[in-house]
């Protein structure tokens, strides 16, 4: 008798709420963790490529003029070029696991996927311009 009357107060149009949906609202669902942690590489990778360039091109200001040969071999191993392409390796790498990640998140279920197509399309149109930057230097010749 007791499951009769519940089942009847479920039906009641007059309720005051109806009854819950099976599958979580969209409202309800939370953010994926490694969709989120996609989009925090992604903008930390960006802030490092500008800060990189801006103490690269600080420390270099006073060598850069009209070079020989010679005195360009010598600015190659500079110690602020030498950092600033380690440091462009490691955002390189973050954003490739920024990538991965960002697809781990696409990937997972009943979660918003916000943050990870951000982060995804971040981390990816990073990599995308660093290949972009090594095959035009590829071309280039020195004049």
């Amino acid at each position: 008798m007791d499951n009769h009357n519940s089942y009847q107060h479920n039906n009641n149009m007059y309720a005051p709420y109806p009854p819950e949906p099976e599958g979580p609202p969209m409202d309800r669902l939370k953010h994926s963790g490694p969709g989120i942690a996609s989009f925090v590489i992604g903008l930390v990778s960006i802030v490092g490529y500008i800060l990189i360039f801006f103490i690269a091109a600080m420390a270099l200001n006073d060598s850069i003029g009209i070079l020989t040969p010679l005195q360009a071999e010598e600015l190659a191993l500079h110690p602020a070029v030498l950092l600033a392409s380690l440091s462009i390796l490691v955002c390189l790498i973050l954003n490739l696991a920024g990538v991965i990640l960002g697809i781990i998140g696409l990937v997972l279920s009943n979660r918003k996927k916000v943050f990870a197509i951000v982060g995804t399309i971040l981390n990816g149109i990073m990599i995308l311009i660093f290949a972009g930057l090594i095959i035009v230097g590829m071309f280039m010749t020195v004049v």
